[in-house]
């Protein structure tokens, strides 16, 4: 049999006695573990391995489970954060702890945390599963929020399709409609931003549209506006030429050309909001003519 502290860093870290009870370990097995420090005691029948991650200590100390944006983050999805950590608790739960300290009640605004109330059960792990976790965030987050990460999940094959049935299952009854506006061929949560708030004006659009010459364009939007979405990292060498050329064949055809950096898109969203609504308003995005110029030979 494996030690205490083995078992209990196969399992994600953090458990309770019960688990150990299950896996056939003793009370006195856990209570040896703990004064060996080969694990830490984080509230009373829970505990955890040095090295766990620290928003499920947090969590569990907090009295209640890892949940919505905290999930999705251990995840490394695309994520608008909000810096909170994000704890469900039972419905009929009384005193909460800080995440830090037991012996202090939690302050919601001071300590940063997002209580989720529920009367589900599921409270003898440390976490919610994803699929829970992302259903939870459209109790705390605007609806394009949730569906940026969920996407991210799709494409990150951190879910299928067929989780979004459970996904549905877990959201508040008055929000399930939602979920139909997941897209599984979005690229990006950047991708996703776009989309959500052409979808919302009505725009007419498409994502991933090849032109030929060029390649995949992000998003096309109506015949002739581009947007290009750069990501984190900042392309250089021959992805940096490569994007230059797609640019420049696509001036000279007549399109519209809109490359947003990852930045412009997650911490400067109203002005890039703005800018596209402007752009459209203007009519930016309809050929003025036939259409698009040929080619330039190479």
């Amino acid at each position: 049999m494996s030690s205490v502290a083995q078992y209990l860093r196969a399992n994600s870290g953090v458990l309770p006695h019960t688990a150990f009870d299950h896996a056939g370990f003793s009370r006195a097995d856990v209570e040896a573990a703990v004064r060996r420090g080969s694990i830490l005691r984080v509230r009373n029948g829970w505990f955890a391995v040095p090295g766990a991650h620290p928003d499920l200590i947090r969590a569990v100390r907090v009295g209640g489970v890892a949940t919505a944006a905290s999930v999705a983050r251990m995840h490394r999805l695309w994520l608008l954060d909000d810096g909170m950590l994000h704890v469900r608790v039972r419905s009929s739960t009384g005193r909460l702890s800080a995440p830090h300290d037991r012996r202090l009640p939690v302050d919601r605004v001071k300590h940063r945390v997002c209580l989720h109330y529920r009367s589900r059960g599921g409270f003898d792990r440390a976490r919610d599963p994803l699929t829970a976790a992302l259903a939870e965030m459209f109790t705390c987050t605007d609806a394009s929020s949730a569906l940026v990460t969920i996407d991210s999940a799709l494409e990150r094959q951190e879910l299928d399709l067929g989780h979004l049935d459970r996904v549905r299952e877990w959201m508040p009854k008055t929000r399930r409609h939602l979920i139909d506006r997941v897209d599984p061929e979005s690229q990006s949560g950047l991708e996703t931003m776009i989309r959500l708030l052409l979808r919302s004006k009505r725009i007419p659009h498409r994502v991933q549209v090849e032109i030929d010459g060029v390649g995949r364009v992000d998003v096309l939007v109506g015949d002739r506006l581009v947007i290009e979405l750069d990501g984190k990292a900042f392309h250089t060498g021959e992805a940096f030429e490569e994007d230059r050329r797609r640019d420049f064949e696509l001036v000279t055809r007549g399109y519209v050309v809109l490359r947003l950096s990852y930045r412009q898109v997650m911490h400067e969203w109203d002005r890039a909001r703005a800018g596209i609504l402007a752009l459209v308003a203007r009519g930016e995005h309809r050929w003025l003519g036939a259409g698009p110029h040929p080619a330039i030979p190479a």
